[in-house]
Order: C-alpha cells, then structure tokens, then sequence
C-alpha cells in the first residue's frame, strides 16, 4: 500500500467523509423530492425517465456535482500519493513477487473495447495505462481508492465480499471441495485471498486485464503470505483447459464489460467448470430487486463514472443467459451473502453501498 503524509492522508480522509455525506446523508432525502415533485408528473415507474426528470432538480444537480467533483478530487489525492514514490512502489512490488505463486503477463493481450475507450470511474488513463517499467500506479491507486470510495465498509484489507461470498458458498454448497478456483476480473486481487482461507486446499488463480493491476496484486498476497497464481487474460477466452476449475467467482465484473461480451464469458466459466462445480458472480442487485426509484440511483454511475454499461446489465435475464450458455436452468440461483464485516462491525447501511447485502446470480455445473 502506498503510503501518504500527513497531509495526504487527512486529504483522502476528507474524501471518504464527504463520500458519506452524501451517501448516507443526502442521498436518501432525494426520495422524498421524487415522490412529492416527480413520481405524480410521471406516466410509468421507468428508472431512465424517473433519473431524467430528478435530474433537473437542483438538489440532484447538486448531489451530482459533489459526487462527481468527489470522484476527481478522490484520483487527485491518490494519484499524488503513488507519483512521488512509483519507481519505490514498482521497486517493492517487484520485490515481493515471486515467492509465493506466480505472475503470467502476455505483452501481446489486446485490452478490450470497453476498458480502453474511456477512462473507466473517471480515473485518469484507466486500469490499463502504464508509465513506466514494471508499473504497479493503476493496482496501488486502486488499492487506496476503493478504501474511499466503499467508505471504509470493506474492512481494512478491502475483502469482505470475498470474505462473504466465500462464507455463504460453503453450507450451501457441502459437496465442494474444489481443486482449484478461479476470481474472474480480479483486479488487485483483494477478494481472491478468501477463497484461498476458504478452501485450503485448493489451487487460486485470479485472471484480469490490467498488467499493472496484476503486478500489484501478486505482490500484495506475496505480503500477506498467500499463495495464488495471476494471470493476464479476458474472461471472454481464457487459455485454460476444459474442466479446469470447480469454482468461477467474479466481484463486479459483469457491470464493467458489455453487452456483447456477456454471453462470451458465460460460455467460458461453462467451458472451465468441472462437473458438480459452481459459478458465482457477485455484482450490484438486479433492477427486478428493487423498485423503480431505487434502480434509477445507478445514473449517476452510468452517466458520471464512465460506467456506461451499467444501466444494460441490471436489466438482463441472467439466469437465462447462463442457461443459454449451456448450465441447467434448473440449477440457477440468485441470492443475497450477508456482509461479514457490517455483522461485526455494523456501519450505516446507508453509507455501505452494499447495505450490509452482496447480491449474487450464478449456476451450478
């Protein structure tokens, strides 16, 4: 982790307390201006017409203005703290890799459409940029950011969700006792590691994208003494064999790929499973979980946050589509893990972005 002055750090923690402000603070009183003001105005609940309409409203124009100068001011801060000391940080990740598992970039991977044609969460050069030789700058500003971003909510190594899917997967599913496990979309790998607590036996690998994120994430759990394997690979195709892996989980990858991709990677976890294994995929709730209102709180995200897709995938019929991929439609399921770290610790669920939940689909082979 990089480490900031006392400056630095007091900048960052005025981020994350604004993030809460407006979250827990501000956000929910929307709802009330919606009912009174916009909900009457409207023929039908539909979340693009109702985000349309309380957009014109200058208590959610100003929301967005504070989310979004938040956002910037966010990758501002962070991005100073990882400047001045890069060539140390790629220094010490370089140092600490190899260890403990292994580390396979490709330097001919083609960086998909939907990463590298925006600036993915408004960060400056995405995940996929890199400045210098052995480039950890996108993994370790991801590392402090996502910090701010939840709010504090994922527990001070940001894996509670792996931490809580991992603890839901177990008694529901008693005849797993996987070989080997793979975290789709992994980043920097902060929820790869509990799976490997999980599953002490099994063989961890976590696939993404970005080298410079990859870099990051294998000497993060080389530091954390966790033996995992990283890999520089699309979910779209992967070059593992057929059956290689009993268990597939991502955490918020669907929402950041597209439309045309989707049925790709469904396929590819089909392919990878195992007989008996299962699939996972861990991302914000579908919009048939929630009213109308609630689903057109996802604009900001899509209109601001360069997250474009999002307002597409929480629409879609996803167990259809992985029954359309080749699982059992009989052997779907979708579901809520509770947060092991909210039942600890139990935060605001107005400034968890979870709300203490992590919503999942998936299927079993």
């Amino acid at each position: 982790m990089p480490v900031p002055t006392h400056d630095e750090a007091a900048a960052e923690r005025f981020c994350q307390s604004l993030a809460v402000k407006l979250e827990a603070g501000l956000r929910p009183k929307l709802r009330a201006l919606y009912e009174r003001d916009v909900k009457p105005q409207l023929r039908a609940a539909d979340p693009r017409a109702i985000a349309k309409a309380m957009r014109k409203l200058d208590r959610t124009k100003l929301w967005y203005r504070l989310r979004t100068d938040n956002q910037d001011r966010m990758y501002a801060v962070s991005g100073e703290i990882i400047e001045r000391q890069l060539q140390e940080l790629a220094a010490r990740a370089k140092g600490a890799s190899g260890n403990l598992g292994s580390l396979n970039l490709d330097p001919d991977f083609k960086m998909p459409g939907y990463l590298s044609e925006f600036d993915i969460h408004r960060k400056p050069g995405g995940y996929h940029t890199e400045f210098i030789e052995d480039d950890v700058a996108a993994g370790a500003q991801y590392d402090r950011t996502i910090s701010v971003h939840n709010m504090g909510s994922q527990g001070p190594y940001n894996d509670d969700a792996g931490v809580s899917l991992a603890a839901w997967i177990k008694p529901r599913f008693p005849h797993l006792k996987p070989r080997r496990i793979l975290d789709m979309g992994c980043t920097i790998g902060n929820h790869t590691p509990p799976y490997a607590a999980a599953f002490p036996g099994a063989e961890v690998h976590g696939i993404d994208c970005s080298a410079s994120c990859l870099r990051y994430a294998h000497a993060r759990a080389n530091s954390l003494g966790i033996t995992a394997h990283f890999h520089q690979m699309n979910a779209e195709a992967t070059t593992f064999p057929d059956g290689h892996f009993d268990l597939v989980v991502s955490r918020i990858l669907l929402h950041e790929t597209s439309r045309a991709a989707l049925p790709n990677i469904f396929r590819e976890c089909k392919r990878l499973l195992a007989p008996s294994g299962v699939m996972l995929h861990c991302d914000a709730p579908q919009f048939d979980e929630m009213d109308a209102y609630q689903a057109s709180l996802r604009d900001w995200d899509a209109t601001c946050n360069n997250e474009p897709f999002m307002l597409t995938v929480y629409g879609l019929p996803l167990e259809k589509m992985y029954a359309e991929a080749g699982f059992d439609a009989g052997k779907t399921f979708r579901g809520t893990a509770p947060s092991v770290f909210f039942a600890r610790h139990n935060p605001d669920p107005n400034a968890t972005r979870s709300g203490g939940r992590y919503f999942f689909t998936g299927a079993a082979s």
